[in-house]
C-alpha cells in the first residue's frame, strides 16, 4: 500500500515513485501500473492521472532532479566513450614493437602504459621447437576515426555516405572540430604514461 505522507521533499511515496519510475524510461500507464499493480484503474484513467501528478509544481521540480542527475551520469559515460575511441584513433602500432639488431619485437607488457594496451584487440603467441612468435593487432583505427567523426558533427547529416564528405563548415569551425579530437588522441596517448615508465637504475 502506497503511503500518502508527505516527506521532507514535499513528496508523498506515490508521487516519488512515479516520478523516479517516468525518470527510468516508463510511460504513464507503465508507471501506474508500477506503483499501484492492484489498481482496477483503467489504462486511460491511470495516464490521466499519472499525467495531473507528474505536472504537480513540487513533483516537476523532483522530476528535474533526477533528470540532472540523470544527464550527469550520461556525460560520463560520453566522456568515457570517446576517450575509448581516441585511444583506438590515435593509437601507434610502434607503442607495442620495435626494430632492432634481432628484427621486429614485441615489447614488453610491463613497458606499455595502461592507455597503449587497451589499444591491443588481440595477442597470441606461438610456441615452437626452434623459438616462437607473438602476434598482436590493434583494434580498427578507421572504424574509431570513423565514429569520432560523426560524434563531433564533421560528417555531413544530410549525405547517404558519410565518409565520402563533410558538413559545410566554415574553415574555423572545422580547424575547432578536428583541433578537439587531436587534443583528445593526445590526452589519451599520453594518460598515465608518466606513471608507468620503466625505473631508471638508481
Amino acid at each position: 500500500m502506497v503511503k500518502n505522507k508527505r516527506g521532507p521533499d514535499g513528496l508523498t511515496d506515490f508521487e516519488r515513485d512515479i516520478c523516479n519510475a517516468l525518470d527510468g524510461g516508463m510511460t504513464y500507464r507503465e508507471a501506474y501500473r508500477a506503483v499501484r499493480p492492484d489498481s482496477k484503474a483503467s489504462d486511460k484513467t491511470a495516464e490521466n492521472y499519472v499525467w495531473r501528478v507528474y505536472h504537480r509544481p513540487h513533483c516537476v521540480a523532483y522530476a528535474q532532479q533526477l533528470m540532472a542527475k540523470t544527464l550527469a551520469r550520461h556525460d560520463d559515460r560520453k566522456d568515457r566513450i570517446i576517450e575509448e575511441l581516441a585511444l583506438v584513433a590515435f593509437s601507434n602500432i610502434g607503442d607495442v614493437m620495435s626494430w632492432g639488431p634481432e628484427g621486429l619485437t614485441v615489447k614488453p607488457f610491463d613497458e606499455l602504459a595502461p592507455a597503449q594496451r587497451r589499444a591491443l584487440s588481440r595477442v597470441s603467441v606461438t610456441k615452437t621447437a626452434h623459438g616462437g612468435s607473438v602476434r598482436v593487432a590493434l583494434h580498427d583505427k578507421l572504424s574509431a576515426l570513423d565514429k569520432l567523426c560523426r560524434m563531433f558533427g564533421l560528417y555531413s547529416a544530410d549525405d547517404p555516405d558519410p565518409s565520402k564528405t563533410v558538413a559545410e563548415l566554415s574553415d574555423i569551425e572545422r580547424a575547432q572540430r578536428i583541433a578537439a579530437i587531436l587534443r583528445l588522441g593526445r590526452e589519451a596517448e599520453e594518460a598515465e604514461t608518466e606513471t608507468c615508465k620503466p625505473a631508471r637504475p638508481g
